[in-house]
């Protein structure tokens, strides 16, 4: 079960546009600015599929590896969200409208994560897995100019991580000590200060 679940969703996350079919058109690319700013590459982009609602799509890639002490923090992730915007400010030619949004979203991805504790004392350990991720987003998007907007956003729900558990460093350092390991969450999940340019005015 919980590999359907893993696998439904990342299926949804690249077919999803393929299945919205001809009402897609894609308005706005965006990057979100945090993230860019301590170096993890970030993309992502929103289509309108109807009078008020859009579907949005963003991929992360944290790419480090130290070689200092072994440190790893590797992941890849991506995420759909559907958005109705209550009331928009501003129409567009193109359908895409500035204010406050909400809608269900849904993400998936994988990692590897090994840093080192301050506390020379205790032991410490490598995750790598993956995990899904399910709730409700909201966020607000500003006007700034015919071509760029800012979007702030936040999203809360359930997220479950399957990993193994490894000694970070070292000669055994790639034999697991713990193997599908579970775990759940609920409560934030992710958040985005996104720069965005209107592709069509």
């Amino acid at each position: 079960m919980k590999h359907f679940l893993r696998y439904a969703i990342l299926s949804g996350l690249f077919l999803l546009p393929v299945l919205a079919g001809q009402t897609i058109r894609a308005q706005a690319i965006k990057t979100n600015i945090p993230l860019t700013l301590t170096g993890n590459p970030n993309i992502g982009f929103e289509w309108s599929v109807g009078r008020q609602m859009t579907v949005n799509a963003d991929v992360l890639w944290a790419p480090y590896m130290f070689k200092k002490n072994e440190e790893v923090f590797r992941a890849l992730i991506g995420s759909v969200d559907f958005r109705y915007y209550i009331n928009p400010r501003y129409y567009y030619t193109n359908d895409l409208w500035d204010g406050f949004y909400v809608g269900p979203y849904a993400m998936a991805g994988n990692f590897n994560i090994g840093l080192k504790r301050k506390d020379e004392s205790k032991t410490n350990y490598r995750h790598k897995g993956w995990g899904v991720s399910s709730g409700i987003t909201c966020g607000y998007k500003f006007y700034l100019s015919a071509r760029f907007r800012l979007d702030v956003n936040i999203g809360a729900g359930y997220a479950h991580l399957q990993y193994d558990k490894y000694q970070l460093g070292g000669e055994y350092a790639n034999f697991p000590l713990e193997i599908k390991k579970t775990r759940g969450y609920v409560g934030p999940t992710k958040a985005g200060v996104h720069i965005i340019y209107n592709i069509f005015k």
